[in-house]
């Protein structure tokens, strides 16, 4: 005796007893996936940041604005810098503008760093220090991360951990307290100046971070400036900015 499977074939009319709530669910995230177009300030409906109106400038009004981003954002202590870069962190990430993100800090700010962008922008970043360093011997932890966190003292005094660092490359590099990477003139510069050159190389977007640009002495700022887009400024031994 043979028997055939019952065959099931789609009705001419459509039943519509689905699982209302897996598609509700459908829904939504093709409008989440969608709503970016829609909503310049998406990024705030989904951080847990109340900005201020200075933030949104800085952020809606500036940097999102240009194609290729290469801006010092030089602002008053306390003036919410960290809250700007997690915004636009936000923001580019969720536009699929950027997938590998490298923020550069003071030893002393790296972990707070993290837990701002964990905490009010839902952002995880690993901090590499040495010790990551030597627990990833024969691999480049770099390479792997794709939204991390370092020292600048540490990176641009250690040869290994920048040498590993300059052979990868990041969408998005975000410099705090940029003033560390200060050079005197051209012909003086720091270990943490000619690190700061070599990322600008290496990125699409660089941000540098500070809330006090030049102490004074202009042709450090200059220096700084130039190194975040070296045809662009102007500066005293490059008149013509070229």
């Amino acid at each position: 005796m043979i028997t055939f499977a019952a065959l099931e074939t789609t009705p001419d009319t459509e039943p519509f007893d689905g699982d209302s709530l897996r598609f509700r669910l459908a829904v939504e995230a093709m409008r989440l996936s969608l709503a970016f177009e829609y909503d310049p300030y998406f990024s705030l409906s989904i951080a847990r940041v109340d900005p201020l109106p200075h933030q949104l400038e800085a952020v809606y009004d500036y940097f999102m604005r240009l194609p290729r981003i290469r801006f010092l954002l030089a602002d008053d202590p306390g003036a919410g810098k960290t809250i700007m870069a997690g915004l636009l962190v936000k923001e580019l990430k969720i536009r699929g503008l950027v997938s590998r993100k490298l923020i550069i800090t003071p030893a002393n700010l790296s972990f707070q760093w993290q837990r701002e962008m964990k905490d009010k922008f839902r952002e995880s970043f690993e901090v590499i220090r040495s010790d990551v360093l030597r627990a990833n011997y024969g691999s480049n932890p770099w390479q792997d991360k794709n939204q991390v966190i370092t020292s600048v003292s540490w990176v641009s005094r250690v040869a290994d951990a920048k040498e590993s660092l300059l052979r990868s490359h990041w969408d998005l590099i975000i410099v705090g307290q940029a003033h560390k990477m200060s050079a005197a003139s051209r012909d003086k510069k720091t270990l943490a100046y000619q690190l700061g050159e070599a990322l600008s190389q290496m990125t699409d977007h660089y941000l540098l971070m500070t809330a006090t640009p030049h102490k004074g002495r202009y042709s450090a700022s200059r220096a700084r400036l130039g190194s975040a887009a070296p045809r662009t400024y102007v500066t005293a031994d490059r008149p013509d900015g070229g």
